[in-house]
């Protein structure tokens, strides 16, 4: 099948043009829009350069004009397209100063040696350029695979890298003097579509991203930052397994704090606790804010003995919360109830009641202090 080398540029600027307006538009609804006005501006560019290459090519605009300038827009184009997916994939933003180095570094050369007159050595700068800048953008996009785990994530790094692989093997073609006008419409077909799939995996990375937030927003006490009972209740295992612990904690005489200090003091107390908390816990195990003064702890992972003292050290880090308001201190207390599992039966709904009901068992043996109970869930 021959590929008709003029139509198949003009659907490959017709698809930059739609790739830009399609980020562009994204940008301006995304809750996290860093890196995509870069690579709307980027797919602007090439769209730009590809048009004066096209004319240029028809004898319609002076040679030195099309040439020099079709280069550096092609060359500044794929420059930002990789500082664009640096920002999106959430790592330091690429100083203006590389951008001008790599682009103007092409013209800068192109002016004094003035090789860009020459079509081969033209492509052969700009694919260089090209295949270097996306794959140095599939690199940024799969590098934070780990931390943002997204279904877009690695779909986008695989089209960037397919692009960036299409631009090195017609590199090599121009090296070896054997590219053809039936290889460059092929390449550009492939390109084409490379680029309408890397817009639609910006957009999609973009509503993941927003309904990943959206997610953590409804599972997060919005006053403390931990997560809140709807949270908790996801996170736990139907029925906890033998070795774990899990606990129920109650800021003592909370109504009176709110009553006689405000409840602005009232939140401050809750923010301090759940940060003494917090700091007392390992990355594993998990804590939530059950409602008003009420917390939740699991240990996934805790002997009856290792439980019992991580209790008391979150029961210690409350009591040496230092809060005053007016010039007076503030007491903060909390009292603990502890279940230890060391039989296998029951669900997280019994064990919890058991660590209710030691959580009342401290309540009444003065407060400020850990009750562990052991007995089996029913």
């Amino acid at each position: 099948m021959q590929l008709d080398l003029p139509t198949i540029l003009l659907l490959y600027k017709t698809a930059l043009v739609a790739g830009a307006l399609s980020i562009f538009h994204v940008s301006r609804h995304s809750c996290r829009p860093q890196g995509l006005k870069p690579l709307a501006a980027a797919y602007l560019l090439l769209a730009v350069g590809a048009e004066l290459a096209g004319q240029g090519e028809y004898s319609m605009l002076p040679l030195w004009f099309w040439t020099h300038t079709s280069l550096l827009l092609g060359a500044l184009g794929y420059t930002l397209f990789w500082a664009g997916a640096r920002a999106l994939s959430g790592r330091r933003r690429v100083l203006p100063a590389v951008l001008i180095l790599v682009s103007g570094g092409w013209l800068v050369l192109g002016l004094v040696t003035q090789f860009p007159l020459d079509n081969l050595l033209r492509a052969g700068a700009f694919h260089l350029t090209a295949a270097v800048s996306l794959t140095a953008a599939a690199w940024e996009v799969w590098h934070d695979r780990r931390t943002e785990s997204l279904p877009s994530r690695p779909l986008l790094a695989g089209l960037l890298l397919a692009s960036a692989g299409t631009f090195a093997l017609q590199l090599l073609y121009i090296a070896t003097h054997t590219a053809s006008p039936q290889g460059f419409a092929l390449a550009f077909s492939v390109q084409m579509f490379c680029h309408f799939g890397v817009a639609l995996m910006v957009s999609s990375l973009s509503n993941e991203r927003a309904e990943v937030r959206l997610e953590k927003v409804a599972q997060t006490d919005t006053l403390t930052g931990v997560g809140n009972r709807r949270w908790a209740m996801s996170m736990l295992p139907a029925r906890l397994p033998v070795g774990s612990a899990i606990a129920q904690l109650d800021l003592d005489h909370f109504k009176h704090i709110n009553d006689r200090f405000g409840h602005a003091a009232g939140d401050r107390v809750l923010v301090a606790t759940a940060d003494a908390l917090r700091h007392q816990l390992r990355d594993s195990d998990l804590l939530a804010r059950m409602g008003g003064e009420e917390f939740l702890v699991y240990l996934p992972d805790a002997s009856a003995s290792a439980a019992s003292a991580i209790a008391q050290r979150l029961c210690g880090a409350v009591q040496h919360i230092r809060l005053s308001e007016l010039g007076e201190d503030i007491p903060v207390t909390v009292s603990i109830g502890l279940a230890c599992v060391t039989s296998a039966g029951g669900t997280w709904a019994d064990w919890l009641a058991a660590a209710d009901r030691a959580l009342y068992d401290a309540k009444r043996a003065g407060r400020n202090r850990v009750v562990t109970t052991h007995e089996r869930a029913t």
